[in-house]
């Protein structure tokens, strides 16, 4: 007869270690072998922290259960997504690679006319500048080297859409089904997060990832309202000023904002080689006039979106510092490519977090006082899209009340 042991022998410090260390090496070993696959499976998570608030809105006003409610967000997303692919992906993609071919040829040309530019001498009053004592041409190939290779992985990304969407069909099915599954068990996979309970460290946990889902959740949704309003924005903007591939320059605006400092730059400064190049405009102007107008007026938008639009709906969502952000899109670029730039400021925001929990524990301080995660208080609770309906429904009632 088989005696029943009451108590599992505990693990010593020892083995603890190495069991850990295992399951790191484990962990990174399969990192490492499915890197490729990575981040098709980054999507689903985003995908969903995007849907959830939606399921969340018909849940709350149009009283349907979870299930449904998921199941019919989840069909409305693959009918907008069905609809906009083939209405304005072929356009869009068109554009696009219309707009790197000409980055790409302005490259290319960048060595000799910097050459050119080194046999004049300019004077603007008492101040005579000779270019020749620089070695322009150098610089250059320095500037070329440093941007052709993000080129590179754009091009490449754009001629992927174009040409690859019936061989990508079966990789779409897989993310938008791991999406699905992941918003339907929501809940469920929120709870079982929420009760991960380690002894004395219950309500450490809890916060930290209470804290670390409201920045994802907020960088995410707010970031995609944001990206929508300024690809629109920049697009009616670029449609007014009468710059070639709207389209393209507005899908690409809107992109850009998912790459702060950096994207935002780089589109204005591809939006006015777009306008140098352009062989005639609505205004007369010489097309370095113009393109110094369509810089001016990028410059604008984009200042009134970062001072205007995003406090309004980012609020306090990340306070990192601009070096911080640089720091992290190199980091993340060389990492994870694209993926890497896109997702770099809420990882750094993330590790911040956890970085200063671990500083306080090390320091024999409290991570709570003051809180960590102070910045959780000064977000509202109730998600985007009831915000919205609130706002809608106290303007209506002002109007009827005014009428009245």
């Amino acid at each position: 007869m088989i005696e029943m042991q009451e108590d599992s022998p505990k693990w010593g410090v020892t083995t603890k270690a190495l069991v850990a260390l295992a399951v790191m090496m484990i962990v990174a070993g399969m990192l490492v072998r499915f890197q490729h696959v990575i981040p098709t499976l980054v999507l689903a998570p985003i995908l969903t922290i995007v849907i959830v608030p939606v399921v969340q809105f018909m849940c709350v006003r149009m009283k349907m259960p979870w299930g449904l409610a998921a199941t019919i967000a989840m069909l409305l997303f693959i009918l907008l997504l069905t609809g906009a692919s083939t209405v304005m992906g072929f356009a869009i993609v068109q554009q696009l690679q219309a707009l790197f071919l000409i980055v790409q040829q302005f490259l290319l040309d960048l060595p000799a006319q910097l050459e050119h530019l080194s046999q004049y001498t300019y004077q603007l009053g008492p101040w005579v500048m000779e270019f020749s004592q620089f070695d322009l041409a150098a610089v250059g190939e320095q500037v070329i080297a440093a941007i052709q290779p993000l080129l590179r992985e754009v091009s490449s990304l754009i001629t992927f859409l174009a040409t690859g969407v019936i061989e990508s069909l079966t990789r779409i099915i897989f993310v938008l089904a791991i999406t699905y599954f992941l918003i339907f068990d929501y809940r469920r996979i929120r709870a079982v997060l929420e009760n991960i309970s380690i002894p004395g460290y219950k309500q450490d946990i809890q916060r930290l990832l209470r804290e670390l889902l409201r920045i994802w959740q907020a960088f995410m949704r707010g970031q995609l309202l944001i990206v929508t309003i300024t690809g629109f924005l920049t697009y009616m903007l670029m449609q007014i000023l009468g710059v070639r591939f709207p389209i393209g320059l507005g899908v690409l605006g809107g992109i850009a904002k998912f790459i702060p400092i950096v994207g935002p730059v780089t589109a204005g400064l591809i939006a006015a080689l777009v306008g140098l190049f352009q062989p005639s405009n609505w205004f007369g102007l010489v097309p370095l006039a113009y393109g110094a107008v369509v810089v001016i007026c990028v410059v604008v938008l984009d200042q009134a979106i970062d001072y205007i639009i995003i406090p309004r709906i980012m609020g306090t969502t990340l306070n990192l510092h601009p070096v911080i952000i640089l720091v992290g899109l190199v980091i993340g670029a060389s990492l994870a490519g694209v993926i890497g730039l896109l997702l770099a400021a809420p990882t750094i925001a993330s590790f911040f977090l956890i970085g200063r929990y671990v500083y306080r524990k090390m320091s024999d301080l409290s991570p709570w006082d003051p809180p960590i995660d102070v910045l959780a208080e000064r977000t509202p609770k109730e998600t985007i899209l009831p915000r919205i309906w609130q706002a809608l429904k106290a303007r209506w009632n002002q109007s009827k009340n005014s009428r009245d």
